[in-house]
């Protein structure tokens, strides 16, 4: 039992050993990952007097030496950061390489994927949208262009991110394969009116067809900042039954939208890739 404990110890300390270990670090940019606008390539050495940023091979020399009382516990001082300010728009679209030097010698290496806007530094231009249930579910984020850094920043944010919950008139539009009935295969479409609500975890979705039918969608449903889950089990007033799954599910105050993968059982056995949508006035 105490070597086990031991182990478990060992696995939690790692990466904190592991990271008192290193003598430099390059957090921004991190990962391979998108990048644009005017940011800070930076992070922190706890020896070099010089540090050199290389970009596909040019060079940059950052700013080294600045105080960073955060990493001072790994460092044993904290006059140990660095950065410099770079526009990513003077590089072409596609995959890039950072390298990160200290005193000539390499200890950091990123792979980035630069997405160049259309040119080196725009100019009069303008733009904001909103970002719903970030940072957390609930609160919307409005996002605006500025010039200076080239990039959207954060203006504001508000506790008024659209619910899912409500009453929705639109269509429902299907695509049917693998049907018992081969006449059933193909594109479906009708128009609707659902009613959505939520008891506890689970999502209820009743939906009502110009046609009279009926379907009930009931499941699980999780929701992880703007990404939205669900599954469950569909039944209709024509006798048909299924199952369901949804990770594409779109909302804002005046439209919704969830892409659908049914599976039925039963009288029909088609898969259909569906995408039930709506709109709603207040």
């Amino acid at each position: 039992m105490k070597n086990i404990r031991l182990a478990i110890l060992a696995l939690v300390l790692a990466p904190f050993t592991a990271l008192a270990q290193q003598q430099g670090f390059l957090e921004n940019p991190y990962g391979d990952i998108p990048v644009s606008g005017i940011v800070a390539i930076s992070g922190w050495h706890c020896t070099a007097r010089r540090i050199e940023i290389q970009i596909d091979g040019n060079p940059l020399v950052a700013g080294a030496n600045t105080e960073r009382r955060d990493i001072a516990a790994i460092c044993g001082k904290p006059d140990t950061g660095f950065s410099v300010l770079f526009n990513w728009g003077i590089f072409p679209s596609g995959v890039h390489t950072v390298r990160a030097l200290a005193d000539g010698v390499e200890f950091a290496s990123r792979r980035v994927t630069v997405v160049n806007l259309g040119g080196e530094f725009l100019t009069d231009k303008s733009g904001s949208t909103t970002v719903y249930d970030f940072p957390s579910p609930g609160q919307s984020s409005v996002l605006v262009w500025q010039q200076g850094l080239q990039s959207f920043v954060i203006q504001e944010v508000r506790n008024d991110a659209p619910s899912l919950a409500g009453r929705w008139n639109g269509a429902n539009m299907e695509v049917r394969s693998g049907c018992r009935n081969n006449g059933a295969n193909g594109n479906h479409g009708t128009y609707h009116q659902s009613m959505i609500r939520f008891d506890l975890d689970r999502i209820v979705i009743d939906e009502t067809t110009t046609s009279g039918l009926t379907c009930t969608y009931v499941g699980p449903y999780r929701q992880v900042g703007t990404t939205r889950e669900a599954s469950g089990t569909l039944t209709c007033s024509d006798g048909k039954q299924g199952r369901f799954t949804t990770n594409g599910i779109l909302v804002t105050p005046n439209e919704m939208s969830l892409r659908l993968a049914i599976q039925l059982e039963n009288t029909e056995t088609c898969a259909i890739d569906s995408v039930l949508g709506g709109s709603r006035l207040f």
